[in-house]
């Protein structure tokens, strides 16, 4: 008879683990649409791309004006931490 310990080691459980449980304080406190309504607060009309990355929601898109524009913000209390934006070709200063 194959003992308990065995038979875990043969089925490969023995090292296994659960999986974490998420933390609460893990999660971020402003959501991706709340984000969105902040990086409009700031003047962007279009979302390219949207992403959480170390507690900070990176945001780029375009302006009213097409210009491309980079938004960060901190994912705990939706505080604006950059904000950039490129001159459209349109707007580039010509000889």
């Amino acid at each position: 008879m194959i003992g308990l310990g065995a038979l875990l080691a043969m089925s490969g459980l023995a090292g296994a683990q659960a999986p974490a449980p998420i933390r609460p304080d893990a999660l971020p406190a402003i959501s991706m649409d709340q984000a969105r309504r902040i990086a409009a607060d700031n003047g962007m009309m279009r979302v390219d791309d949207i992403k959480l990355d170390n507690g900070v929601w990176d945001v780029d898109g375009r302006d009213g004006t097409g210009a491309e524009m980079e938004l960060k913000v901190r994912a705990t209390d939706g505080t604006v931490i950059k904000v950039e934006r490129e001159r459209p070709a349109s707007a580039a200063v010509r000889p």
